[in-house]
């Protein structure tokens, strides 16, 4: 099938089953901007089908799938190009400074301080992303070092799967997805879930595959078109997260932490001119 995306949806239909018309007929009261920030399970949720219908469908138009959808979608509306490209920096700013804020509202104090307490007691810590959102997960880690706090954040994803099997319930494994639909990082989630250690879980969509595996659920406030390939405003509303984690963590360890970043910082004195 060739033609743009909305051609090879409306060419289905002589040939569509009932589901394929829901799945049309959903997707056409629905804007085209509003599809390319959606999850394959909102979209799923939106139109009262499975996401297994929704792949399926695409895969009928001769879509690799779901991704590869929005994708198309995404380049025929132009989605990425600012009205005036001439503001773009100032366009940047406005992004991340918003990614922040919305993020910061849907912080909740008191899962900040649980999670914080099981930093805390873990026997072991684990830290894993993968692509853009294995950035996070490194920040994670420097800043525990300095507390004294080890954790793990392999970057390999057959590594993590076998750190991952071996935890157990006195460990800890956070999960940082932006979609929360990437098959290794559900696939270490599974592993974790059935090892009974908690799992923490930083994700865009709160009705993820991903997010259903979390003890506690954090969100980032900012949705990726499928062209952007990894927004660094998504980054920002991710580090910030981990500042905030990290933050009640040294809360938590009081004249301690202070203690432990002193001696850090001397340690390293010597490494700048």
């Amino acid at each position: 099938m060739i033609g743009k995306v909305y051609d090879r949806i409306n060419n289905m239909r002589p040939v569509a089953t009932k589901t394929d018309l829901k799945v049309i007929d959903g997707i056409m009261k629905l804007k085209k901007d509003e599809i390319i920030y959606m999850s394959i399970t909102e979209l799923a949720m939106r139109l009262g089908v499975s996401e297994a219908t929704i792949l399926r469908f695409c895969r009928k138009i001769d879509y690799r799938g779901f991704q590869d959808f929005k994708l198309s979608l995404s380049q025929e509306t132009g989605a990425g190009n600012t009205s005036d490209e001439s503001d773009y920096m100032k366009n940047i700013v406005y992004d991340m400074t918003d990614a922040i804020t919305e993020t910061y509202k849907a912080l909740d104090e008191k899962q900040c301080s649980a999670v914080a307490k099981l930093i805390i007691k873990a026997r072991k810590i684990c830290i894993f992303g993968v692509g853009n959102s294995s950035i996070a997960p490194a920040m994670f880690k420097v800043k525990l070092a300095r507390t004294g706090i080890n954790a793990d954040n392999s970057g390999d994803t057959h590594l993590q799967t076998i750190i991952t099997s071996n935890l157990n319930q006195e460990d800890l494994l956070i999960l940082i997805s932006v979609s929360g639909a990437t098959k290794d990082i559900i696939n270490l989630a599974e592993i974790a879930k059935k090892n009974g250690t908690p799992i923490v879980v930083l994700t865009n969509y709160n009705k993820s595959p991903l997010a259903k595996y979390a003890d506690y659920l954090f969100l980032t406030c900012r949705k990726e078109g499928a062209y952007e390939g990894g927004s660094m405003a998504t980054v920002c509303a991710q580090s910030y997260i981990v500042d905030v984690l990290c933050a009640t963590v040294y809360k938590n360890l009081g004249e301690e932490s202070d203690k432990r970043n002193m001696k850090v910082a001397l340690t390293i004195s010597d490494k700048s001119i």
